[in-house]
């Protein structure tokens, strides 16, 4: 791990069709410089966790990255190409995952997870039995989200990265409400992306070791 304090530059590393690279990013919000200079590239396999106190601009970085907010200098490009210039692609190879869940807590855990599968148009094999499993809901999937702890419904939001065929995932604190128990299942979920070749960028305010996993960090604001 290779902490530094706005910026990581992995520029030796050669870039491959799966390759997302990150040039120059700078981030201005009501004449106050968040962040810049912000330069990386990642690889399938890749993992990069965006570190700092509240207000150095994390949100604001993921939110860039997935294309919801336009820098004020700098560019991001995914597979040699702007994304700015692919972004249907990008948008189908990318999944988001904000602060919000993004799920309607008057329908079921398997109702929620039919209509994000739905709107990713991904082909998806995995039963949704198993995804809910995965996350430790088994038997949950028939409850309205409005009966579950603020956990549980995190962990039915992070459920959407199994229902999608996304290389890149961007999650903005990802562990949010989530007790040592749901944290290391989304820890999990992570090392099985990382391995099957896809590239995860997170950001969260407290340390984080994964293991199995090699995290490259990039750290916002003043140390």
């Amino acid at each position: 791990m290779k902490p530094l304090n706005t910026t990581y530059n992995n520029a030796g590393k050669a870039t491959g069709e799966s390759g997302f690279e990150v040039s120059g990013l700078e981030c201005i919000r009501q004449d106050i410089i968040l962040f810049q200079d912000i330069s990386f590239k990642l690889q399938s396999g890749d993992l990069l966790q965006v570190d700092g106190v509240n207000g150095s601009g994390k949100s604001s970085l993921i939110r860039i990255l997935a294309g919801l907010m336009q820098p004020s200098a700098g560019e991001i490009s995914w597979r040699g190409r702007n994304i700015s210039e692919c972004r249907y692609q990008y948008q189908k190879e990318m999944s988001y995952i904000g602060h919000l869940n993004g799920v309607k807590n008057t329908l079921t855990a398997d109702e929620n997870l039919e209509i994000m599968k739905a709107l990713s148009g991904s082909p998806q094999s995995i039963p949704l039995s198993e995804v809910l499993a995965k996350l430790e809901l088994g038997g949950m999937d028939g409850i309205t989200l409005n009966r579950l702890s603020a956990g549980q419904k995190r962990r039915v939001g992070l459920a959407r990265l199994l229902v999608t065929n996304s290389k890149i995932w961007l999650l903005d604190e990802p562990f949010t409400s989530l007790d040592s128990s749901g944290k290391s299942v989304i820890e999990q979920l992570i090392v099985e992306h990382s391995l099957q070749g896809g590239i995860t960028v997170f950001s969260t305010h407290q340390p984080v070791e994964i293991e199995g996993c090699s995290i490259r960090h990039i750290h916002l604001g003043k140390k």
